[in-house]
C-alpha cells in the first residue's frame, strides 16, 4: 500500500501541484445494541479506501476512492486535480505551512484484539451486563438499553513534503441506560465505559459496577425532588466540566470556526477570557486516553495544546491551513472520520486542569446552593456564547454539607461571564469524563474526550420545578 502512495505522491509532483495528500484509511467495526433484552441492532462492517487533496493555484480539490489499485489512485489524484481546477475562485486562494517530513509507524496497544473474539462471545458478555440491570428492580425498571462497540483502524498518510506515516488504533466502548418509572414519573441514568484498547475492558467488567450502578441510579432518582428555579452558586462534579469544557469553549477555540467567523474568541489572544484560576489544555499526547493519537489526518504531530493559562486565551487548536492563514505554527488538530472525509480541526482530550482546592473544602465553602452531575448535553449558540446544559444528577447544598437529590435539572448562563464567575478548583481531576465521546461536527463523528476536576461557580441559571 505504500508503494501505491508513494508513486502517487511523486506523480502529483510532476504536475507541478501546490500541495497534495494521500491517505490511506481501513476500519473494522462491531457494533452490538440491546433493548429489554432483545438484539436491537447487530452490525459488523469493514471499508478501505483513499482519499486524494490537491491544492492548484490556490484551490482545493478532493477525490476519493474504494478500489485500491495503482491505476485507480492515478484516475483519483487526476479527479481532484479536475476539482481544483474547476471550483478556483477568482481572488480566493489557500494554502498550507510547509512542514518538516516525518516518516513513522504507530501500532495499536491492546491487551486483547477485538477482531479475535467471537460474536458469540462478545453477545453472551453483553447480555449478561444487560438483564443484571434488570433484575435490581423489575417492578419499577421499565426500559434498559445497551450499546456496545469495537473499531480497529489503520490509517496511512503521505505527502508532498515527504511526509509518511502509519497510525493504526483499537477502541471499545460499551454504555446503558436504565429507565426507571414509578406510576406516570420516569427517570433515566446511565454508565458508560471506553478505552483506547482492547475486549479486556468487557471481560474485566463486573455489573455491579456498570449496569446494576446504573440501574440503582434511575430507581433512585424517582425519589429525588424536583429542581428550584432560580440563580444559585453551583459546583460542577468533572462530569458535567468535561462536557462544559468541550461543547462551549472546545468548538470556539477550533481555529476553522474563528475563521468561518463564527466563534466567540475571535481575536481575543492574549486576553483575559477567564478566571486567573483556569487554565485549559487539549493534548493528544496522554498515552491510552480515547481522543489520543500520535499523528493526525494529516501526518503533523499531535501536540500538547494550552488554549487557556490562567485566564488569559493563548492558541487555537489548528490545521495545516489555518496555522497559514493565522501565521501560526501547526499543532496536529486536523481529523478525518475515513478516507471519504478532508481532515478538519478537531479537539483530541480537552480539559480544565486541577487546582488547589480539595472538593470538600468548595462544599463547604457553600451555604446554600447546588452540585451538579452526570452532563447529558444541551445546546451551545458559538456565536453569542450562551449555552444551556442537562445534568442527569444534582444535590442541594446547605450549610457546608450534601442535602437531598433533585432531579431534572438544567444550568444555563454566557460562556465568557461563567468562565470569569469560577472562583474555586479542586485538587481531584479527572481527564476524561466522556467515556466513550463522540464529537458530531462538518457530518463527520470523531473520538473525543473531556474532563477536568471540581469548580465552583459564583452564579449561574438554574432551571426546574418546585
Amino acid at each position: 500500500m505504500k508503494d501505491i502512495l508513494e508513486a502517487i505522491r511523486d506523480r502529483a509532483k510532476e504536475k507541478g501541484l501546490d500541495f497534495m495528500d494521500i491517505r490511506f484509511v481501513e476500519k473494522d467495526s462491531t457494533s452490538i445494541q440491546l433493548q429489554d433484552g432483545k438484539a436491537d441492532r447487530v452490525f459488523y462492517g469493514r471499508s478501505a479506501g483513499i482519499g486524494i487533496r490537491v491544492i492548484l493555484n490556490g484551490a482545493w480539490g478532493f477525490a476519493t476512492t474504494d478500489r485500491i489499485t495503482l491505476e485507480n489512485a492515478r484516475e483519483c489524484l487526476a479527479l481532484a486535480v479536475s476539482m481544483a481546477e474547476a471550483s478556483r475562485e477568482r481572488g480566493s486562494t489557500v494554502n498550507v505551512t510547509r512542514v518538516s517530513p516525518v516518516i513513522d509507524t504507530v501500532k495499536a496497544k491492546s491487551g486483547i484484539d477485538p477482531r479475535l473474539v467471537s460474536f458469540e462471545e462478545k453477545m453472551e458478555r453483553v447480555v449478561m451486563l444487560e438483564s443484571e440491570a434488570r433484575k435490581v428492580s423489575p417492578d419499577k425498571i421499565s426500559n434498559t438499553i445497551l450499546g456496545y462497540g469495537d473499531s480497529w483502524c489503520r490509517e496511512i498518510v503521505c505527502n508532498s513534503f515527504g511526509t509518511l506515516v502509519e497510525s493504526e488504533s483499537v477502541r471499545t466502548h460499551i454504555s446503558i441506560t436504565v429507565v426507571a418509572k414509578d406510576g406516570t414519573l420516569r427517570q433515566s441514568a446511565s454508565e458508560h465505559e471506553a478505552i483506547q484498547g482492547g475486549f479486556e475492558l468487557i471481560r474485566n467488567l463486573s455489573p455491579q459496577d456498570f449496569s446494576i450502578k446504573a440501574a440503582k441510579r434511575a430507581i433512585a432518582l424517582l425519589s429525588a425532588k424536583r429542581a428550584p428555579s432560580g440563580v444559585f452558586p453551583c459546583i460542577l462534579h468533572p462530569d458535567i466540566v468535561g462536557l462544559f469544557v468541550h461543547e462551549a469553549l472546545g468548538h470556539n477555540a477550533e481555529a476553522d470556526s474563528v475563521m468561518a467567523g463564527v466563534s466567540i474568541l475571535e481575536g481575543k489572544i492574549g486576553q483575559k477570557i477567564a478566571s486567573e484560576l483556569i487554565t485549559i489544555v487539549d493534548d493528544p499526547t496522554v498515552e491510552g486516553l480515547w481522543g489520543s493519537y500520535k499523528y493526525d489526518s494529516e501526518g503533523v504531530p499531535g501536540k500538547r495544546k494550552v488554549l487557556v493559562e490562567n485566564g488569559v486565551l493563548k492558541e487555537y487548536m489548528h490545521s495545516l491551513e489555518t496555522a497559514c492563514k493565522f501565521k501560526s505554527e501547526p499543532n496536529g488538530s486536523a481529523r478525518a472520520q475515513d478516507f471519504n472525509c478532508r481532515p478538519i480541526v478537531r479537539m483530541s482530550n480537552t480539559s480544565i486542569l486541577g487546582g488547589n482546592h480539595s472538593y470538600e473544602e468548595l462544599i463547604k465553602s457553600i451555604e446554600h446552593g447546588i452540585l451538579l452531575s452526570k452532563g447529558l448535553g444541551g445546546y451551545v449558540d458559538p456565536t453569542k456564547g450562551q449555552f444551556t446544559f442537562r445534568a442527569g444528577e444534582g444535590w442541594f447544598i446547605r450549610k457546608g454539607e450534601i442535602a437531598e437529590q433533585i432531579r431534572d435539572v438544567s444550568m444555563s448562563g454566557i460562556l465568557l461571564e461563567t468562565l470569569k464567575d469560577i472562583d474555586g478548583v479542586s485538587t481531584e481531576y479527572v481527564p476524561d469524563t466522556l467515556k466513550g465521546g463522540m464529537c458530531g461536527k462538518g457530518g463527520q463523528m470523531m473520538y473525543v474526550g473531556a474532563g477536568g476536576p471540581y469548580v465552583r461557580v459564583k452564579k449561574l441559571i438554574i432551571g426546574g420545578q418546585e
